[in-house]
């Protein structure tokens, strides 16, 4: 019997076309423009939706909810295998961890693209959505959550970061690794994840900002965002989570204020941890009431702390899971 798999096109580079300048316009092409060229019809039953064709930085929340309700939507279809979304690469990594984090089924999610177009030499556009299909369809992937696959590699979707802005080896979850590859079209699964969390999706988000801590920051930024509407901040720290002075009395009035601060690292590896006690440490924020965000990337804890936000949810120890 033929596997399922639905694939849902959002428009990026693997939907592009080279203009009368020489340059990509994301999202011309539609999906049974590149799913010609995958040469999987006589192996896995395709439902195709194109669903929107936009560069993946014009996504938005409305978006990623619509997104989210046509696969709720598929996934009522039992005999469904498996979800492939294409998606332009510049925030894909945030799609797909929105997507981990608000759908609960046992059957993968695979979100892909590319980093060079359909007309372009050595393109990438059909060998990564060739093994997207073929993970989506695989019976091995159950459980394996939202992943992206890319440059023959299944990532999941928490870790996965876009390394490279132009090569084909385009992502990786550097101290993570993958969960598995794709050799000659043999789906290969050695690791899968061990925790899982879903947030209802809501109609309104909100506003959650990202703020870079650097040698001589100053408080403009975070001083903005005090008289903001903003309910939620994350912090990028350097090392373990440390901040400059002239930022740490800006946050504490952040803190007071009822703004909820979640402290990130801009190390590829490792956590925040109150390791240090000095005025600006991580220790010394977590004092003023600034919450601990483990290992997460700054834009993965965003995702995470307006779903929480949304929906009433105040567990940000969960950070450190």
């Amino acid at each position: 019997m033929k596997k399922k798999v639905a694939l849902i096109t959002t428009g990026g580079t693997i939907a592009s076309t080279r203009n009368d300048k020489n340059k990509l316009e994301s999202g011309k092409l539609d999906g049974n423009a590149i799913l010609a060229m995958c040469q999987l019809e006589d192996e896995i039953d395709i439902e195709l939706i194109d669903l929107f064709q936009i560069p993946s930085m014009h996504m938005t929340f409305d978006h990623l909810n619509h997104l989210n309700a046509t696969i709720q939507k598929l996934f009522l279809d039992q005999t469904l295998n498996g979800i492939v979304v294409t998606h332009g690469t510049d925030s894909l990594e945030e799609t797909a961890y929105f997507l981990e984090l608000t759908i609960d089924d046992a059957r993968p999610i695979i979100v892909t693209g590319s980093q060079k177009s359909p007309g372009d030499i050595g393109t990438d556009v059909y060998s990564n959505l060739r093994d997207s299909l073929l993970v989506a369809s695989s019976d091995e992937a159950k459980h394996i959550g939202t992943c992206v696959v890319f440059n023959e590699k299944i990532i999941h979707a928490k870790y996965v970061k876009k390394v490279h802005s132009s090569s084909i080896n385009g992502f990786g979850a550097i101290g993570y690794g993958m969960l598995g590859f794709i050799d000659n079209d043999e789906v290969v699964i050695y690791q899968k994840p061990t925790y899982k969390e879903v947030y209802p999706v809501q109609a309104n988000y909100p506003k959650v900002e990202i703020v870079l801590a650097y040698l001589g920051a100053s408080s403009i930024v975070l001083d903005a965002l005090y008289h903001a509407d903003v309910e939620g901040i994350i912090l990028v720290g350097a090392g373990r989570g440390q901040v400059t002075p002239d930022m740490t009395n800006a946050i504490e009035k952040l803190c007071q204020k009822g703004i909820k601060v979640v402290l990130t690292t801009s190390t590829e590896e490792g956590r925040v941890f109150p390791t240090y006690d000095y005025y600006s440490s991580a220790n010394n924020l977590k004092d003023k009431g600034v919450f601990m965000g483990g290992d997460f990337d700054p834009k993965k804890a965003r995702l995470k702390l307006l779903l929480m936000l949304a929906n009433g949810n105040t567990n940000f120890d969960s950070f450190m899971h």
